[in-house]
């Protein structure tokens, strides 16, 4: 059944996604990978390196708020192993498909790893009254190792995140499905009604992520811009990766161990980079960098539109601009998804500088080495636009 699927998957990206922004597959004796967005992506390929290659739903300049799946890519799904994704929390339009399609995958949703550090949602667009440190921390302190287990709220995520009981381990030795016998109980979790399409993923109406309406309570699902939590995400990749494809585990481990190391190393030279410019501030174009900004303390004061789908009104840019000529902010950011004349009008009338941050790594090169480089980024664009 497994080679049945690697089949029909290679047939369909050889002729259906021809030209578009997914490459071609490439195939390996290693399980079927499909990711969402480039940093995600990037992670899985770092520790799947010398066994196979994952695939990515979400490339290039596409946003993950209101992602349309388009019909060539259920195929991706389809003949998916392992699905590794955020949450619905940031692309609600692919709750439905992962758990359709991907039915017979082990899917995890990183942002329910007990691993990761979490931070609740900022609230509203001026983030300077609020309190920084509202967080939520699970486990983040030792991210050395892969007990990442929690809470077994559903039997959906038993298989992706229940490493301390092996229940399934005699279907773990069966290969044509990886024994994940996911009952759907989360499939209605976050069953909006306006989600209610489960075939015409094209025509989705998208904009479940509205952090308007949904900040209250929630956690902020931008959790790979902590390296800390980039470090959890690929000992959990590893970890399952290991169950699913017991014959690569050496790898896997020694690759998660190798990726944790190189993230580390990068610390105290975006720490050097920062740190002179710590104390400025500066207004990002939507709450993205919460956990970039926390872990490495520098926070923003503000975003332009909370959600990147919703347009700022003409109040709110008012009150922006008034915000960035009276309280010397010295750059104001935009992201290269989405149109800079939001971002020129709020500067005007100020001395302040127009600067990028991309929380994505749109323009990087997909690979193992996205995801230190965005890394990388954000704190030079940050340094660069900041500085005196």
């Amino acid at each position: 059944m497994q080679n049945a699927r690697k089949f029909r998957l290679a047939l369909a990206a050889s002729t259906v996604l021809a030209g578009s922004a997914l490459s071609a597959p490439a195939f390996a004796d290693g399980p079927n990978v499909v990711t969402t967005i480039k940093p995600v992506h990037s992670i899985a390929a770092a520790v799947m390196e010398g066994v196979g290659t994952p695939h990515i739903l979400i490339d290039g300049a596409a946003s993950p708020h209101g992602f349309a799946l388009k019909p060539s890519q259920a195929f991706l799904l389809e003949g998916a192993d392992v699905v590794f994704w955020v949450g619905p929390e940031l692309t609600s339009s692919l709750e439905k498909p992962i758990s359709s399609m991907a039915d017979k995958a082990a899917r995890v949703e990183l942002l329910d790893l007990e691993s990761i550090e979490q931070l609740k949602w900022r609230e509203g667009d001026q983030f300077d009254s609020h309190d920084h440190g509202d967080h939520d921390d699970h486990g983040h302190d030792d991210h050395g190792h892969d007990d990442h287990a929690h809470d077994d709220h559903d039997h959906d995520k038993d298989h992706a995140h229940d490493h301390d009981k092996h229940e399934h381990e005699e279907e773990h030795a069966a290969h044509d499905d990886h024994g994940h016998d996911h009952d759907h109980d989360k499939e209605h979790a976050h069953d909006h009604d306006e989600h209610a399409h489960e075939e015409e993923h094209a025509e989705h109406d998208d904009h479940g992520h509205d952090h308007g309406h949904d900040h209250a309570g929630g956690n902020d699902p931008h959790i790979w811009l902590n390296p800390e939590n980039g470090i959890a995400i690929a000992n959990a990749m590893a970890t399952t990766l290991s169950e699913v494809d017991p014959a690569n585990t050496d790898t896997y481990k020694a690759n998660a161990k190798a990726f944790a190391e190189k993230v580390s190393g990068l610390e105290a030279e975006i720490s050097a980079k920062l740190e002179p410019v710590k104390g400025q501030k500066f207004i990002v174009f939507h709450d993205a960098y919460h956990h970039f900004e926390h872990h490495y303390g520098i926070e923003a004061s503000g975003a332009i539109t909370v959600t990147p789908e919703a347009l700022a009104s003409a109040e709110q840019v008012a009150e922006i601009q008034s915000r960035v000529r009276d309280q010397n902010v010295v750059c104001v950011f935009q992201e290269p998804q989405f149109d800079s004349k939001l971002v020129n009008v709020v500067i005007e009338g100020s001395d302040a500088k127009v600067g990028v941050l991309d929380p994505l790594g749109t323009e990087l090169a997909n690979g193992p080495d996205l995801y230190p480089a965005l890394l990388t980024s954000l704190a030079d664009s940050l340094a660069d636009c900041l500085k005196s």
